[in-house]
């Protein structure tokens, strides 16, 4: 008994010991944080808020991209004696592309932290030459004897929406605007009226607005932009009149008439528009389809981009000419998905069960070296909502239902006449959004040999590295990986 008791009384002393040691540290923390800390957070802002504000702008520098290592190297296509002259040539291009590209907008803009200051952020468009209110100006700040803020920009001028209020105002209808007040509220008043108007007739550019107040700045950015005219497709009431079928032949007419009679049995009243390079071409004087006769020999893009040209509904269906309809080509089931889903441009399906998709990255690289590729096959992106049987992709085979007028502005590069289909997608990137959907097919006719046929259409080593030299110049790439 007499060693418990002291053993709870040993106990005792160490927790009441114990308490005095955690008081005593909660002191020394709380002196520490309210007479030692204060002071040197006090001395560090002061410091900074007297020699620091926020950076307008940041311009990354462009890094070279990395070419993987079963990629190709496309300048190794080139003879090394016209290498040089042609890499001079190709940046005097990449510079002019990039004068006639570039925005204001590609300059990383950074927040400020804390800023009493109000703008937009974005979304804030003008016409071009036309006085705009600049919405949701104002500053939120303590008590002052003055207030005052100026406003800087580039491609235009500033000024209050009324004349009258000129004497609170330096420098309207010029690109700096200060204003300077003894009343907040009255500051807000006059930041609510300011307006831009761009002093230079551009169809798309940006300008930027430099806003200070006290020791606080902000950069935010203005879309100079003229409203372009829509272009609407009346799709009456069949699927004959929202949808062409095009195709592209050389040579094969017994092909060509068999694929006519199966879009015939499933939509008679279609149209088929039919670009045509064989050297000694036939009559083809079917219902509803259009032979466009070409000179011989120029190729697949040169006969895609005629065929789409004379287009007049707002989709086509591109095919190939050896291709089969059968029970399972719902063109109404790809119009149902680009109807649907309003982003998309291009939707291709399955031939032979087989859909053929692939996934395209690019980097950009540094403007010196050029761009990096990789296209990989079977790769897909993720599914449309409510379509779990499509999948957004970059390239589809060639069986695909397109929006007109998105695949116009794009086109098929008629430089390519033997090797092509991936590049038109390549040519795409950024332009066009695609999906595959595997619900929708089309077949494929038997194959039959021609040898002239093979002769004349089968590429060569000498065009894919044609192909190879063309991508390094007029796509800037360093290098194309494909898997």
């Amino acid at each position: 008994m007499a060693l418990s008791k002291t053993l709870t009384q040993l106990m005792h002393k160490i927790f009441r010991y114990s308490l005095v040691l955690l008081h005593l540290g909660s002191c020394l923390v709380t002196w520490y944080v309210w007479f030692i800390h204060p002071c040197m957070d006090v001395v560090k802002t002061k410091s900074l808020k007297r020699r620091w504000s926020p950076p307008p702008s940041l311009v990354l520098p462009p890094a070279s991209c990395f070419c993987l290592n079963d990629s190709y190297i496309l300048e190794n296509s080139i003879p090394r004696d016209r290498l040089a002259d042609i890499l001079e040539r190709r940046g005097k291009e990449y510079k002019k592309h990039q004068a006639r590209k570039s925005s204001s907008l590609n300059t990383l803009l950074l927040a400020p932290s804390n800023s009493p200051l109000q703008y937009p952020i974005q979304g804030f468009t003008v016409r071009p030459m036309i006085p705009t209110l600049i919405p949701g100006l104002a500053v939120h700040s303590e008590p002052s004897s003055s207030y005052k803020v100026s406003l800087n920009v580039a491609k235009g001028v500033l000024r209050l929406g009324t004349p009258s209020e000129a004497e609170s105002v330096e420098g309207g209808g010029k690109n700096l605007l200060i204003l300077e007040t003894e009343s907040l509220e009255e500051l807000n008043r006059l930041l609510a009226k300011v307006t831009y108007t761009s002093t230079e007739y551009h169809i798309h550019t940006r300008d930027l607005v430099d806003l200070m107040f006290e020791y606080h700045q902000a950069v935010f950015p203005i879309i100079i932009r003229q409203p372009s005219l829509p272009v609407y497709y009346d799709m009456g009431t069949d699927i004959s009149h929202c949808v062409t079928v095009t195709t592209k032949t050389f040579m094969r007419y017994k092909e060509l008439r068999v694929l006519i009679g199966s879009l015939r049995r499933y939509y008679k009243d279609m149209t088929l528009i039919v670009a045509d390079d064989t050297f000694e071409p036939e009559n083809i004087t079917e219902n509803n389809v259009l032979q466009f006769i070409m000179p011989g020999g120029q190729g697949w893009f040169a006969g895609r981009t005629l065929a789409v040209s004379q287009v007049t509904t707002k989709y086509f269906l591109w095919v190939d000419d050896d291709f089969l309809f059968t029970e399972k080509t719902k063109i109404e089931d790809l119009v149902e998905v680009m109807e649907a889903t309003p982003e998309l441009d291009v939707v291709g399906g399955s031939v032979d069960g087989n859909q053929f998709y692939s996934s395209i990255s690019y980097e950009e690289g540094d403007g010196v070296t050029g761009g990096c590729l990789d296209k990989k096959t079977d790769r897909h992106f993720h599914s449309l909502p409510n379509y779990p049987h499509c999948y957004l992709v970059s390239a589809v085979v060639n069986f695909f239902l397109a929006r007109t007028d998105s695949v116009k502005r794009v086109r098929f590069d008629p430089k390519l006449k033997r090797v092509g289909h991936t590049e038109f997608f390549i040519d795409g990137l950024g332009q066009l959004m695609v999906a595959t959907c595997s619900h929708v097919s089309i077949g494929h006719q038997m194959r039959v040999y021609y040898p002239k046929y093979k002769e004349i259409r089968s590429p060569t080593h000498e065009d894919e590295e044609a192909k190879r030299r063309l991508h390094h110049y007029k796509n800037y790439f360093k290098c194309i990986s494909l898997e």
